[in-house]
Order: structure tokens, then sequence, then C-alpha cells
């Protein structure tokens, strides 16, 4: 299963989110963003819900629209209630992270856009090998277990 993100975002801030999400996919990760992986007429809750649950990162693109958004303030007590990963990024100066995360680190991606960008990506990328490295890894456990039991000639180790 590849590794997936999800970005939170107002969708007043769409065209910082779409350019972001290209950068990620790059990275080979899936990303979840809810203009380009909701089809017309998905139902928008259960759906966003699934992917919060499902993510191995949650990116939250804050912004005075994203803190005025009806959505975002609900996907980050998802994403807080799944014990997920969360990377805030600001996009501009000025104002605070919200509640549950007040106190975290963030991107401050209004200081110096590619710089910061470039730490995403590059994070966002690790990530994904080291998910790569744990799959490979219990594969190979798997197929070590199915090995041994082949090779096993029908032996009864209880007799």
């Amino acid at each position: 299963m590849a590794f997936s993100v999800f970005i939170s975002y107002s969708t007043k801030d769409l065209a910082r989110a779409r350019y972001i999400r290209r950068l990620l996919v790059k990275t080979g990760s899936q990303v979840f963003l809810a203009e380009y992986s909701l089809a017309p007429g998905s139902e928008l809750t259960p759906s966003v819900l699934k992917a919060i649950k499902e993510c191995d990162l949650f990116l939250l693109l804050w912004s005075t629209n994203a803190k005025s958004s009806e959505w975002v303030p609900q996907e980050i007590g998802a994403a807080r209630a799944h014990v997920k990963p969360v990377i805030p990024v600001m996009l501009h100066g000025g104002i605070k992270l919200p509640g549950f995360l007040k106190g975290m680190k963030y991107l401050p991606l209004y200081k110096d856009p590619d710089r910061a960008l470039a730490w995403l990506q590059r994070n966002v990328f690790r990530r994904v090998q080291k998910k790569q490295q744990r799959n490979g890894l219990s594969w190979m456990g798997i197929g070590a277990t199915v090995i041994w039991l082949l090779n096993r000639d029908g032996r009864d180790d209880n007799v």
C-alpha cells in the first residue's frame, strides 16, 4: 500500500494545495485532495473521514481562510482522534495554530516558499521510503514463513 497524505485546506487556498499535491505525488505518495480525490456526487463526510483514518500523514495548510472554513477544523479533530502525524504548513504570518495544534512546530511557507516546499518534499519522500522498507521487510517475513511451511514436508512436530 502506498504512503498516503491527506491535505486539509480551504477551497480558497486551492491553488497552493494543488501545487503542493503535485510536489508530493512526485515522492511516490498517494495524495488525497478533495478537489481531485472525490467524484461529483460522492458523500463528502464518510469519504473524508475514511481518507483521514487511512492516511499516513495529515498535512494542514493553515491560513485565515482555513481558520474560517467549516471543514478544516473538523478534519483536524478527526486527524487528532486517529492519532495521525500532522505537519502544519503556515501559508501566511500573523495567525496562530488552532487549539489542538498549539505548541506544535509548523512549517512557515510564507517566509521562504522554495526552501519550505523543498523541505516538505524531502520529508515526505523519507517517510515514503521508510514505509516501503517496512512493507518490504513484512513481505520478506511472510515469504520466509511460506518457505518454512513448504519445507516442512508434512512433518508433524507434535508426534
